[in-house]
C-alpha cells in the first residue's frame, strides 16, 4: 500500500481498515471476472514447440502439451492464451519482458556508491501521532534509547483501537471490547523503563509484523481474509533490526526496521553480542542476493533452523568465498554450490551463524544487479501472476512490497511508505496536468520508473499505441472497456494500461500524480 502521508502509529488502523475501500490496491467488490482476453489467432503462422515426441494424426487440434509454448515467427517466446488469462489490451507477446526492453535499457542509472548516497537521503522516518515524536533511523540509534518516546508509540496503538469491536471480526466472530484491552494489555506499556537498553539483532525468517503482540488475524468482515486489521507490513529474512521492548508473555518483540516498527514474534529475532558485530554483519566482503520470485532452502536433517526457509526476491546473505568455505557442509560437498552465512536464532536468542548450501542453478546473483531499467523490467516480470498480499500477507507482497523487492535485488533500499517522494532522482509532479501531458511525460520515462497516485504504486514498462503499461500488485479494478462498470478481482501481480479504472471510474492515469525514475538527478531538481 502507498500513503502519501508518512505512516504513524496512532493511524495504522484506520488507514488498513479504511484501505480495502479508498486504496486503488484494495477496493473490495464483487468478484466477477471478464471474459477471456485475445489468444493467438488459428490462422497465425506461430511455431508451436512441443515437448512430446509423438503426433494425432487424426486431428489439427495441438495436444495440450503442444500449446504451452508458443513461439512467434522472428522466434520470441510468447505466453499462450488458451491457457493463461490477459486484461484488456494486453497481447500474448506482452507478458513477457523481452517484449518491453532493448538494447538501449542496459545503461546504468546510479554506480553503486549512488545507490549508497541514495539510500543516505532516503531514510525512513517513523513518526507518532504528535507528528513531532521520532523514532531513530537504525545506524542513529545508541547503547540506550529514551523510554518516553516507545511510550508514545505504544499508546498511539492503544488509542487506535476500534470504537465499534463488534464491527470487527476473529475467527468468523465480532470481537469484544475485551479482547482489544487484552491486547493492549500484552503490549507491556507500563514496564517500559525511563532508559531503555538497545538490542541490536536480525530478522530470521520471513515473517509478518503487527500492531500488537498477536498472530490473531482481524478482519472488516466474517468473510474476509485478506485485509488483516491487525498487521502492519513484513520482515524480509536477514534484515538489521533495533530491539526495544518485550510482551507480557515474552512472545513477541517490538523491533524498529529500516522503515517502520512494530510487533514481531521473537522466535524470528536473532540478537547480535553487541553493536560492533551488528554493524560488521551489514557490511561483509560480498552478498548473495535472490534475484528469483522466491528460493526455498532444502529440507536439511543437520540443520533445522534453515530447512524449508522461503527466501524472497531481494532477500541478501553474506556470500562466503569458495577458497574460504569448508569443502563438505552438513555432509554434503560443496561442489555446484554457493555457501552463505546467514543468522539463525539459537536456544539462548542470539545468532547462531549457519553455512547454507545454494545452487548455482538458482536464479541468484554474486551481488547486486547492475541498476538498468532492463533489469528492473526483468525482475518485475518474475513477479507476474504472484499472489497479492496486503502489507506483505500470505507470503506475498502488496503495491510497494513488490517494489521493495524489486529494488533491493539492486542494493536499493526503498522506504515503506513514501517510496514517491524519494530525492536525488528524476521526478515529475503530474498532479496538475491534463491526460495529454501526462502521456507525454509517462512516454519519455524509462522503463522500471515508478509511476504512483495515493493509494497506490506502479512500474511502468513502456507505451504501445499511445497507452502506457504498468505492472504492479492490484486487489481491484475496472476494466477500461467503454460501458463497463463490473470489477474485476485479481489480488494478484498484473500488467495492465493506466486506461484501467477505480470503483469510481477514474482512470489510474487520471489519478497518477508523480512518476520517478532512479537516475541521479542534478543538484537542482535532486
Amino acid at each position: 500500500m502507498i500513503n502519501t502521508k508518512n505512516r504513524i502509529a496512532a493511524s495504522i488502523l484506520a488507514l488498513t481498515l479504511a484501505a480495502p475501500i479508498f486504496c486503488g490496491c484494495n477496493i473490495v467488490t464483487p468478484q466477477n471476472i471478464e471474459t477471456s482476453m485475445p489468444t493467438v489467432p488459428e490462422q497465425s503462422t506461430s511455431e508451436v514447440t512441443t515437448t512430446s515426441s509423438e503426433t494425432t494424426i487424426e486431428t489439427t487440434e495441438p495436444s495440450a502439451e503442444e500449446r504451452v509454448i508458443i513461439k512467434t515467427p522472428d522466434g520470441r517466446t510468447v505466453i499462450d492464451t488458451t491457457y493463461v488469462r490477459t486484461i484488456t489490451d494486453v497481447t500474448p507477446e506482452m507478458m513477457t519482458a523481452d517484449y518491453w526492453v532493448s538494447d538501449a535499457d542496459n545503461e546504468i542509472l546510479m554506480t553503486p556508491e549512488e545507490i549508497l548516497e541514495f539510500n543516505y537521503n532516503n531514510r525512513a522516518i517513523i513518526k507518532a501521532a504528535d507528528n513531532k515524536t521520532i523514532m531513530p533511523h537504525l545506524e542513529d540509534f545508541g547503547d540506550t534509547f529514551d523510554g518516553n518516546i516507545l511510550k508514545v508509540f505504544l499508546n498511539d496503538n492503544a488509542k487506535s483501537i476500534p470504537k465499534d469491536p463488534s464491527k470487527y471480526y476473529l475467527n468468523g466472530k465480532p470481537t469484544t471490547s475485551e479482547y482489544w484491552q487484552e491486547l493492549i494489555a500484552r503490549s507491556n506499556i507500563e514496564s517500559v523503563p525511563d532508559t531503555i537498553t538497545v538490542k541490536y539483532g536480525f530478522s530470521t525468517k520471513r515473517m509478518t509484523v503487527r500492531m500488537f503482540p498477536t498472530e490473531d488475524r482481524v478482519f472488516e468482515s466474517a468473510t474476509d481474509q485478506y485485509f488483516d486489521s491487525i498487521l502492519y507490513s513484513e520482515c524480509m529474512p536477514y534484515m538489521p533490526v533495533v530491539v526495544l521492548h518485550e510482551s507480557t508473555d515474552g512472545e513477541y518483540l517490538y523491533v524498529v526496521f529500516d522503515s517502520f516498527s512494530a510487533w514481531v514474534r521473537k522466535d524470528a529475532i536473532a540478537l547480535c553480542k553487541d553493536r560492533k558485530d551488528w554493524e560488521a554483519r551489514q557490511n561483509p566482503g560480498q552478498w548473495l542476493v535472490v534475484t528469483e520470485r522466491e528460493i526455498r532452502l532444502g529440507n536439511d536433517p543437520y540443520s533445522p533452523l534453515t530447512t524449508d526457509l522461503v527466501l524472497p526476491m531481494g532477500t541478501q546473505m553474506e556470500l562466503v568465498p569458495a577458497k574460504d568455505a569448508p569443502k563438505t557442509i552438513n555432509q554434503r560437498s560443496t561442489y555446484g554450490n554457493y555457501v552463505v552465512k546467514v543468522p539463525t536464532r539459537g536456544a539462548d536468542g542470539y545468532i547462531k551463524d549457519e553455512l547454507v548450501l545454494i545452487p548455482v542453478s538458482d536464479d541468484v546473483n554474486a551481488g547486486f544487479l547492475p541498476l538498468t531499467p532492463a533489469n528492473i523490467v526483468r525482475q518485475a516480470f518474475k513477479l507476474l501472476g504472484d499472489r497479492y498480499g496486503w502489507g506483505g500477507d500470505l507470503q506475498a507482497n502488496d503495491c510497494t512490497g513488490i517494489t521493495r523487492e524489486i529494488y533491493r535485488c539492486f542494493g536499493v533500499l526503498l522506504p515503506r511508505v513514501g517510496q514517491s517522494s524519494s530525492k536525488g532522482v528524476y521526478k515529475v509532479d503530474m498532479s496538475g496536468m491534463n491526460e495529454k501531458e501526462k502521456l507525454a511525460v509517462i512516454s519519455e520515462l524509462k522503463p522500471g520508473s515508478l509511476i504512483s497516485f495515493p493509494g497506490h504504486m506502479t512500474i511502468y514498462v513502456g507505451t504501445r499505441e499511445g497507452k502506457p503499461y504498468v505492472i504492479s500488485a492490484c486487489g481491484t479494478f475496472v476494466a477500461p472497456a467503454p460501458g463497463s462498470t463490473e470489477a474485476i478481482h485479481p489480488e494478484s501481480v498484473i500488467l495492465n494500461t493506466l486506461y484501467v479504472r477505480n470503483r469510481s471510474l477514474v482512470t489510474w492515469l487520471d489519478k497518477s500524480t508523480t512518476a520517478l525514475t532512479l537516475i541521479k538527478a542534478a543538484p537542482e531538481d535532486a
